[in-house]
């Protein structure tokens, strides 16, 4: 797969605010991120918001294999939804149950593929390498 890149000044996550910090009104921030990711439906319609409305940022990110794509979505949704932070979804994500977390990852699994297929993109599985060169 050919990353894709773009400048971050065109990123709509960027512009939206998604990595900045606010102290004001967090703990609620953080609540409503974690109903976001631990509600199936709600989870999914706004992961499907961010590659339907994101589309700059949604190419640069799930273009590139070398990163938690899951997570970025994820991050995501919650910021094109509601306006929440990327820390505050970071801290949400340890909120939720792991019966939460599995469905979000196979929602967002789901919606990566969908998204490279479309584009004919090979989906291929992240790999980890260790020091050693070693590919698991």
């Amino acid at each position: 797969m050919e990353r894709i890149f773009h400048h971050y000044t065109k990123w709509e996550d960027f512009h939206a605010g998604m990595y900045d910090e606010n102290k004001d009104g967090r703990k609620e921030r953080v609540k409503k991120a974690a109903t976001i990711l631990g509600t199936p439906n709600l989870c999914r319609k706004a992961m499907e918001k961010v590659v339907s409305e994101w589309q700059i940022a949604t190419e640069y990110n799930l273009s590139n294999a070398d990163i938690n794509r899951k997570a970025w979505l994820g991050q995501a949704a919650c910021s094109c939804l509601a306006g929440i932070h990327e820390d505050e979804t970071r801290e949400a994500w340890g909120i939720i149950t792991e019966v939460q977390r599995n469905e979000a990852n196979r929602i967002a699994s789901d919606i990566i593929k969908k998204w490279l297929s479309d584009r004919e993109y090979e989906v291929l599985p992240q790999m980890i390498i260790n020091d050693w060169g070693n590919i698991f």
